[in-house]
């Protein structure tokens, strides 16, 4: 990341789906840390966890839900995930 830190500079971030696939959305910083984005620094060790604020569509069986995206653009234009319903936090 350049020094534009104060700009809220854009990053990427990747989680996994239900089914083990890995995706990834971008947005500008504060996107994903909100008011925590002081504590994010060009030497923070990577990776590191960030939440990523979704839609809760539907729960389905088997510990799986339906999230689409708030904010954040992924890379490959997908809006909703099959997410494991534990790494929903409320």
């Amino acid at each position: 990341m350049d020094d534009d830190s104060t700009a809220g500079g854009v990053v990427e971030v990747e989680f996994v789906d239900a089914d083990g696939a890995v995706h990834s959305v971008i947005d500008k910083l504060p996107a994903f840390l909100g008011q925590d984005v002081d504590d994010f620094q060009p030497d923070s060790p990577f990776p590191m966890p960030c939440p990523i604020e979704v839609i809760v569509a539907e729960h389905l069986s088997g510990g799986r839900t339906v999230v689409g995206l708030h904010w954040s653009v992924s890379t490959n234009d997908q809006v909703r995930f099959i997410v494991p319903t534990e790494n929903i936090a409320l």
